[in-house]
C-alpha cells in the first residue's frame, strides 16, 4: 500500500501520516469495486490492548492507521501506535503492516486472507518481538466473524520474552450488532496458543459499545484475560480493564 516509514520516534510517524492524509474529506468507509478507496483514522486510546495484553501497561496511547483498497478486493495497510509494553527498557512505538484479499463468497458469507508484519523500531529488548502472522477470516452477513491466525516466527509478545522461538496460533470469534443509526455493540472471545514460546496459552475477551458521530467514532470497551496470562506477563499488562478510544475517521475514493 505505502512506502515503508523509516521512523525513530512515534511523534515523527504520526506527523508523516497526518501530512499524507491532509486534504481528505471525512466520510464513511466503502469497500473498493472498480476504484481505489483510501480509509484511515487518527486518534488515541486510554489503554492499547491487543489479545488481552496491554501494550502500554494501562497508560494512554496515540494511534493512526491507513488502508487502501484496490480493484478485485485486494488491500494493504499500516497501523502505528505509541507503546510501552516492558517494565524496563521498552520500544516507544509499534508499527504493523499488512496486505490481503477479501472475497464475497455468497449473499451471506465472506472470506478474507491477510499477511501481517508486526515491527518494534528501536526496540532495546534483548529478544526480537517482531513477527509475521497469516490470518484467515470467515464472515457471516457482515455481523459474525471467525478468524484463525498463525505465526511461524514468534519469539515473544507483550511484556515478557519467550523461552524459545516457535509456532503460535490464535482463534477468535466476534460479532457486531447495530442498536440504532449511531450506536452498535460488539463482542469477541479468543484463545492465544503460545505453547511453543511460553509453554502455555490463555483466553481473552471484550465487549465494546461503539458510537459513530461521523467523522468521530467513540469506543468504550471492557477487556478481559484469564489467569493463565498472569503467569507470564506483568500484572499491569493482564488486568481486566475499561478502555476509551476516540478516532477521527476519513475516506477518499479515486
Amino acid at each position: 500500500m505505502r512506502e515503508t516509514l523509516l521512523v525513530t520516534r512515534p511523534w515523527q510517524t504520526l506527523i508523516v501520516i497526518a501530512i499524507t492524509t491532509c486534504g481528505l474529506s471525512p466520510t464513511n468507509a466503502a469497500r473498493a469495486d472498480s476504484v481505489q478507496v483510501l480509509n484511515g483514522s487518527l486518534g488515541g486510546t486510554s489503554d492499547l490492548v491487543f489479545r488481552g495484553l496491554s501494550l502500554t501497561r494501562g497508560k494512554p496511547a496515540v494511534q493512526a492507521s491507513l488502508d487502501i483498497e484496490f480493484a478485485r478486493e485486494y488491500y494493504a495497510g499500516a497501523f502505528v501506535a505509541t507503546a510501552d509494553p516492558n517494565v524496563g527498557p521498552s520500544p516507544p512505538v509499534e508499527m504493523d503492516f499488512w496486505a490481503g484479499r477479501y472475497w464475497r463468497m455468497s449473499e451471506n458469507f465472506s472470506g478474507d486472507l491477510r499477511l501481517s508484519q508486526y515491527i518494534y523500531p528501536d526496540d532495546p529488548r534483548r529478544v526480537s518481538y517482531d513477527r509475521t502472522e497469516l490470518t484467515a477470516t470467515l464472515g457471516f452477513r457482515n455481523r459474525v466473524y471467525f478468524a484463525a491466525i498463525y505465526s511461524p516466527n514468534t519469539k515473544a509478545v507483550g511484556s515478557s520474552s519467550g523461552y524459545q522461538e516457535g509456532n503460535v496460533w490464535a482463534a477468535e470469534l466476534s460479532a457486531r450488532q447495530p442498536i440504532n443509526e449511531r450506536l452498535s455493540l460488539s463482542a469477541g472471545v479468543g484463545h492465544y496458543g503460545l505453547d511453543e514460546v511460553y509453554d502455555d496459552s490463555y483466553n481473552y475477551w471484550n465487549v465494546t459499545l461503539i458510537a459513530t458521530l461521523a467523522p468521530i467514532e467513540l469506543q468504550l470497551a471492557y477487556l478481559g484475560v484469564d489467569g493463565e496470562a498472569a503467569q507470564h506477563f506483568v500484572d499491569s499488562s493482564v488486568e481486566n480493564r475499561v478502555a476509551l478510544t476516540v478516532l477521527w475517521r476519513f475516506s477518499s475514493s479515486h
